[in-house]
């Protein structure tokens, strides 16, 4: 299995452009107060001629932290904490192996997550954060809370927001990652909200489980189009 997924964008455009990343919002099971979101994962910024890439290791974290205002397109995020997980996997035989649960905890209005270990319990190709009654839905919304998924360009730590969502008190989430990117042409800031929906602009669907070797370019053509080639 390939354990990494790796972009290049090739800008054949004619002029200099700005490109951003960001991966489809995972499937999150659990009541959430609004959307899910996804983060700028990583920007471009590219002359003509020239090439950018973009890897994105299968590895991942669970993330918790504050939006710098009620969460809609462009606003910031600060991740306050983060934590490595496994997701729940099935082994040869049939058996299952749970994936990471995790506690999110509330102190003195600081979202956070828990140091005492619990019973693994997440389903398969999911983590779990489990949350409590020591919060409001509208202590987390006046507060900007957020928790969610986070994800690394170089597989050994974290490297940003990949997706978020404003928690409910006495919840269990379930957050299965998708295997889905976006690139966009405009100039973001890495570590904002974003909506694929919402792009008024260019943009283009990178599912990668249709690209085995994990590997894809971009190119961004005179006509202004980004058009997908895969690499062997």
């Amino acid at each position: 299995m390939v354990n990494k997924n790796s972009i290049t964008i090739n800008n054949r455009s004619g002029a200099h452009q700005h490109y951003a990343i960001f991966n489809k919002p995972p499937t999150v099971t659990g009541s959430v107060s609004g959307q899910v979101w996804s983060n700028v994962f990583a920007t471009a910024s590219t002359p003509q001629g020239q090439r950018a890439n973009v890897s994105v290791y299968k590895k991942y974290y669970a993330i918790v932290g504050y939006s710098q205002d009620s969460p809609r397109v462009g606003v910031q995020v600060d991740v306050s904490g983060s934590k490595d997980v496994t997701l729940g996997s099935t082994e040869s035989d049939g058996s299952t192996v749970p994936g990471t649960t995790l506690q999110l905890l509330v102190q003195d209005g600081a979202p956070q997550f828990g140091d005492d270990s619990l019973s693994d319990e997440a389903p398969t190709d999911a983590f779990e954060i489990q949350t409590g009654s020591d919060f409001t839905i509208s202590e987390a919304k006046n507060g900007h809370y957020l928790i969610g998924l986070g994800g690394t360009r170089n597989g050994n730590s974290i490297d940003g927001p990949a997706a978020i969502f404003v928690p409910e008190p006495n919840e269990t989430y379930q957050i299965e990652p998708v295997n889905t990117y976006y690139v966009t042409v405009g100039d973001y800031t890495k570590g904002s909200l974003i909506d694929a929906n919402e792009i008024g602009g260019t943009v283009v669907t990178i599912d990668f489980d249709e690209y085995s070797s994990g590997q894809v370019t971009v190119v961004h053509n005179d006509w202004g189009q980004l058009v997908i080639q895969e690499q062997d």
